[in-house]
């Protein structure tokens, strides 16, 4: 058959033996090949600034964008080919020639001249070809595909990924199997290909989809034209599969420890096990290793961390950290953790911390637990001690270990609008220095509940006994029983403002308690502490945390909250709560070293929410004791995320005697790819910031860089330490580099 004239277009089954659609598929693989090595290596042109809403830049113009297209995919999709020429006679080679087009599904073949032997079932593409389909476009000088022996190559190729900006040039494609390839002279680049700022090089790339498996051969990362990593052989992933290999490198530098290099290594031992071996430079203290395991069950996971410094140069000792977190379901209902923390030495942190929270840690407590629940109760069983880090806390006022302690939470519904809760502890507290012993704590208690859409009632009774076993004090045993009144009240009250958009809320609440005084004195104090005052303390049953101390108390607060809804979706843009305790009879039950408290009424303590505008949010809580006239507590926050990256973060805090500090994050953009960022942690009770950084990030169509200066506040002598981050961010490959920590919440 032999069509010279006119214009030729055929649809061939797959069961016609013209044209064996195998070869469609056959010339595809390696492109398939190739978008599996880009996507290993997260082909994307997703910005640095993750949490900003500036659009993501791209090198390429819209018009040269390969857009992604549906895939359409099947074997048994017919063959359309569109030629001028076309000529399959017996016995001799079917030939197409001028402007042939081929298509099956949403793959595209186009070229100027197209040679299949039946015989060999050998294809041949001489000329120029342009390839296509919903992944990836390719261009190449030339190709042949050998559809019997599975074998095929392509010359002087270029390729480009669809849905991003990623793209390249390889010199030779061979095709050595259906799952096998080898690319010779391979590069790889998401900036404009005609002048990329970076490229990913390698001489050789070999490729096996059986074992989802890539190999370079002397592959080097180039950025402005200088080579900054080379290695002489590199494995990736062909697929999801998570294999061994390194990973990007870390640096920075400090002023007391000079530079700080992290090389890690990830080993993929299983497909439910892994482990991160990070080799770190730390110049004036020498070399230490990190080590991170994972393992994943059915019904466990844990992660065991171990950092190990030996003979740290600055301190002349051997210097480590381990953690082990684990966790296990033993049955439905119920499971354990186990947490175990353990540091060389107190100044672990101090030295080796990244930042001013690290130096702040004061104990590392390691637990193990067990915990059941069902739909109307929990049962736990705990043990923990703890590593005191803090040099500043003595012997006498160290944690207890708790070992063990058992807790029991039990509730049920009654009839009559009745219901019944029980909480109970048993734990043992352990000690080197001071009294120890066992403590039992039982809180029964009824409550009524009168529920109706405008307000409620729920008057509650209950009695709390708690009873001790004592080593080491003067008494053996010691016992208490309280108790425990209330009656909790509100209304709501609501009207629809004059848009008929919003509602407002008015909802007065009335909380009485009432808990007669019992005198405590004898009783040591083993996890109790004042609470700290604010509006939920308002309706709490107890002024301490822990049993050791059941406030009394004969009080009324006096509550109001009103609130702006949104009646499109209940959201609510304004919130505001006041409220104060009204005290009828002095506060006797106090901790060792404090008087009776003889003030009639508490604190005032307002809260305030507002989202005036999508991106702006402000909240404000204050404390105003009116009997010594005086602010306790202060607290404001403000967060403005704007157009183009502009970005604010502002808190101030203050308690009154005890801290006194603002906290401002920002970053403001100087030109469109320009930023400067900033924090800023002041104490005006000390006059001396905590933290001050600063640093410069700047953005292109394909890289980012951000160089960051850091001095914050080591240890509590107020020592100070500095650091300079970088990192450089190739889009669609990863970052080099460190940077402090993200400035702002969900940053990556």
């Amino acid at each position: 058959m032999q069509q010279p004239a006119g214009r030729f277009c055929a649809i061939l089954r797959s069961d016609v033996p013209i044209l064996d659609t195998r070869l469609i598929r056959s010339s595809a693989l390696t492109l398939v090949l190739v978008v599996c090595l880009l996507h290993s290596s997260g082909v994307g042109a997703q910005s640095m600034l993750v949490d900003s809403d500036r659009p993501a830049m791209s090198c390429l113009p819209p018009e040269d964008r390969l857009e992604r297209i549906e895939p359409e995919r099947g074997d048994d999709l017919p063959v359309l080919i569109d030629a001028e020429f076309f000529s399959a006679e017996r016995g001799q080679p079917v030939i197409a020639r001028d402007q042939v087009r081929v298509r099956q599904g949403d793959r595209r073949l186009e070229t100027e001249e197209l040679v299949f032997d039946r015989e060999t079932g050998r294809l041949d593409l001489p000329v120029l070809l342009h390839y296509r389909d919903a992944f990836i476009a390719i261009r190449a000088e030339s190709a042949w595909v050998d559809s019997q022996a599975s074998r095929g190559r392509f010359e002087t190729v270029g390729y480009q990924i669809a849905g991003s900006d990623g793209a390249g040039q390889a010199v030779v494609i061979d095709l050595l199997s259906p799952t096998r390839a080898e690319l010779e002279e391979f590069d790889f680049t998401t900036c404009d290909p005609a002048d990329p700022d970076w490229q990913l090089k390698a001489r050789q790339v070999r490729l096996n989809l059986d074992r989802g498996q890539g190999v370079a051969r002397h592959a080097r990362l180039e950025f402005k034209g200088v080579p900054i990593l080379y290695s002489p052989w590199l494995s990736f992933p062909l697929s999801e599969e998570r294999q061994s290999g390194f990973l990007y490198p870390q640096f920075g530098f400090s002023s007391d420890d000079g530079l700080d290099l992290r090389v890690p290594w990830y080993w993929n031992i299983a497909p439910n096990q892994d482990a991160t071996f990070t080799p770190r430079w730390i110049q004036d203290r020498g070399m230490m290793l990190g080590t991170e395991y994972r393992f994943l069950t059915r019904r466990q996971r844990g992660q065991v961390d171990l950092e190990v410094l030996p003979s740290d140069q600055r301190a002349d000792r051997n210097r480590y950290y381990g953690q082990f977190d684990y966790r296990a379901t033993l049955r439905p209902g119920w499971w354990s953790t186990v947490n175990l923390k353990r540091a060389s030495d107190d100044e672990y942190f101090v030295d080796l911390g990244g930042d001013l929270a690290d130096s702040a840690v004061q104990f590392l407590r390691s637990s193990a637990r067990v915990r059941g629940s069902g739909q109307r109760w929990s049962l736990d069983f705990l043990a923990d001690t703890f590593q005191v880090l803090d040099e500043a806390v003595s012997p006498a006022a160290e944690p207890y270990r708790r070992l063990p302690r058992v807790r029991a939470l039990y509730d049920q519904p009654l009839p009559g609008n009745f219901d019944f809760d029980l909480d109970a502890e048993l734990v043992y507290f352990d000690r080197d220095v001071g009294v120890t012993g066992g403590r039992v704590d039982v809180y029964p208690r009824l409550r009524w509940n009168y529920l109706r859409p405008g307000g409620f009632v729920r008057p509650a009774l209950g009695l709390r006994t708690t009873a001790y076993e004592l080593d080491g004090g003067a008494e053996r045993s010691l016992s208490r029983t309280t108790p425990i009144a209330s009656i909790d009240s509100g209304l709501v009250f609501e009207r629809s403002l004059a848009d008929r958009q919003r509602i407002q809320t008015l909802e007065p609440r009335l909380f009485y308690l009432y808990v007669p005084s019992r005198d405590q004195s004898r009783i040591p104090r083993f996890d109790t502490a004042p609470l700290t005052f604010g509006f939920s303390q308002l309706f709490h049953h107890n002024r301490f945390s822990g049993p050791d101390r059941q406030a009394d108390a004969n009080q009324l607060t006096l509550a109001l909250t009103s609130r702006l809804i949104e009646t499109a979706d209940g959201q609510s843009p304004l919130d505001f709560s006041v409220g104060q305790i009204v005290y009828f009879s002095d506060l006797e039950v106090q901790l060792p070293g404090r008087s009776v408290d003889s003030r009639s009424r508490s604190a005032t303590v307002a809260e305030a929410n507002w989202r005036p505008r999508e991106r702006l949010r402000l909240n404000a809580g204050v404390q105003w004791d009116s009997v010594e006239n005086e602010t306790e507590v202060v607290q404001f926050g403000l967060s403005y995320r704007g157009r183009h990256a502009r970005q604010v973060a502002l808190g101030y805090r203050f308690r009154r005697d005890r801290l006194d500090q603002v906290d401002v994050r920002a970053r403001y953009p100087v030109r469109e790819n320009l930023n400067l960022i900033g924090r800023l942690n002041y104490s005006f009770e000390e006059s001396q910031a905590l933290e001050a950084l600063g640093g410069v990030e700047y953005e292109s169509c394909c890289w980012a860089v951000r160089v960051t200066a850091r001095e914050w506040i080591r240890d509590r002598d107020a020592e100070t330490r500095r650091a300079v981050f970088l990192e450089l961010h190739l889009k669609g490959l990863g970052s080099l580099g460190r940077r402090p920590y993200p400035l702002f919440a969900g940053q990556r």
